[in-house]
């Protein structure tokens, strides 16, 4: 009881609500405690049968998800298991299997996904990956339609931070090289490709995952080996579709693709070609490729373009640089190209040349050499400019390869002095002559082969008397 210093004296009200808050004190007390033992209980389940929940009702019900997702699609989960502090979950293997192709991952890491929010629905899978982490080893993918695989020893990606890190990336051919070419009728090429790593930066993850684009600020290729084996001793197979051209390819892929720049550091390339089975391939390389494309797009403008710049060393001698620029958004096969060589030493080229053309370069030096080239609608024009000398040619027996009896001396005679231009020197008593590149894209060839056939019209011109 309290007492008022108002009119009616004593009053029993005050009382009957510090009963009530008494009351509704300990019933709230009562209830943190519940609820605190409900969450320890909880992560105490959680702790003791992390890995029975996961492994047991957790996986089955992911499976069963994905292949009602997919038909004709199979997923295979390794053990699992969570740990609560850093928020990660942990696979020990995924293979994921189709009529065409099988993935397979050794230990895959998540962390930092909101599962409760994405789980409950009320969160997006962009929004619940908002803070994400993927830490993926010993990947492998096989295509045996293709008969390819590729293989990845360390794959990082960080959603905040908006990168994606690759290592250890491997394309080849799933048998043998040999193998290949036995069971294929026709004329074939083995491609293989080596990446130790690979940068890129500015993904933006949130539409990759919504399904809406491919868009990254940058991609950086590190002492990439790229390998194409040309079998050639076979014919050629039926004529079934002209090979993609860069914007065919581009206009191919359903998705917008936005990639502001692609770089290349200390590449290697090499081109072998094998005209005899069994025989040594000729091998034409280049070495320390530095190369930068900008502008990457399958939604351009009319005035967009993609643009190319590259150099390195064509066999490991002279230094030859380009520039190529492709319309990003052209109907057809337009576009331009232009660069120049350094000097260099011809008769590098030889035990190229020896087998694929059936002629060996004997002597000659280049001391530069420039080009300028232009393809509209398949059809390229330009000019080749060039200053070498001494350059002299033996013509090969066929069959055997060799350049001695009468009839290849014979031919290498004629051919040095009625039809190779031995010097083209500014300033000499004759004119320096400019070759004259003419060139239509046949439907076998490819964009480089559009390329290189291009220039060897024009090279070929410059040395012909």
């Amino acid at each position: 009881m309290s007492y008022l210093s108002r009119p009616g004296g004593w009053s029993s009200q005050p009382a009957v609500r510090n009963s009530r808050g008494q009351r509704l004190r300990r019933l709230t007390v009562f209830a943190g405690y519940g609820l605190g033992g409900a969450v320890l209980a909880g992560v105490l389940l959680i702790l003791i049968f992390n890995g029975a929940l996961l492994n047991g009702y957790g996986k089955r019900k992911m499976e069963r998800a994905f292949t009602a997702a997919y038909p004709g699609s199979t997923l295979r989960i390794g053990k699992l298991y969570y740990v609560i502090g850093p928020n990660r979950l942990v696979a020990r293997s995924v293979t994921l299997s189709s009529a065409n192709s099988t993935y397979k991952a050794g230990r895959i890491s998540l962390a930092g996904v909101r599962w409760l929010q994405f789980l409950s629905g009320k969160s997006a899978l962009v929004d619940a990956m908002a803070s994400a982490g993927l830490d993926a080893s010993e990947l492998d993918m096989e295509f045996p339609r293709s008969r390819y695989g590729v293989r990845c020893k360390r794959l990082r990606a960080v959603v905040t931070s908006s990168e994606l890190t690759a290592e250890g990336i491997e394309l080849s051919p799933l048998p043998g090289d040999e193998d290949i070419c036995t069971k294929n009728p026709f004329r074939t090429t083995r491609y293989s490709v080596s990446l130790p790593e690979c940068r890129v930066s500015g993904l933006d993850y949130g539409e990759l995952l919504n399904g809406e684009s491919y868009r990254a600020r940058s991609v950086h290729f590190i002492r990439p080996f790229f390998d194409a084996f040309a079998y050639h001793e076979k014919p050629s197979g039926p004529f079934v579709k002209s090979p993609l051209m860069v914007n065919e390819a581009l206009a191919a892929i359903r998705r917008p693709v936005l990639l502001d720049s692609l770089s290349i550091t200390d590449g290697y390339a090499a081109y072998r070609d094998r005209v005899t089975a069994g025989a040594a391939p000729g091998v034409l390389t280049f070495t320390s490729v530095n190369m930068s494309v900008e502008g990457i797009t399958n939604r351009g403008q009319a005035a967009d373009s993609i643009v190319l710049r590259a150099q390195g060393k064509m066999m490991d001698a002279g230094l030859l640089k380009m520039t190529m620029v492709i319309p990003a958004a052209s109907p057809d096969l337009s576009f331009r190209f232009s660069g120049s060589l350094g000097e260099m030493d011809l008769t590098r080229l030889g035990p190229f040349l020896s087998i694929v053309e059936n002629y060996n370069i004997s002597s000659g030096r280049a001391q530069w050499a420039e080009f300028g080239i232009t393809v509209a609608s398949g059809r390229a024009r330009g000019r080749v400019r060039a200053n070498f000398r001494d350059l002299k040619v033996a013509v090969l027996d066929k069959r055997t390869g060799s350049e001695g009896g009468l009839d290849n001396r014979i031919a290498s005679f004629l051919a040095n002095q009625f039809k190779i231009k031995g010097s083209n020197i500014p300033g000499a008593s004759a004119s320096m002559k400019v070759g004259r590149v003419n060139y239509r894209r046949k439907p076998r060839d490819t964009f480089l082969q559009v390329v290189w056939y291009s220039l060897k019209s024009g090279v070929l011109d410059v040395i012909h008397q």
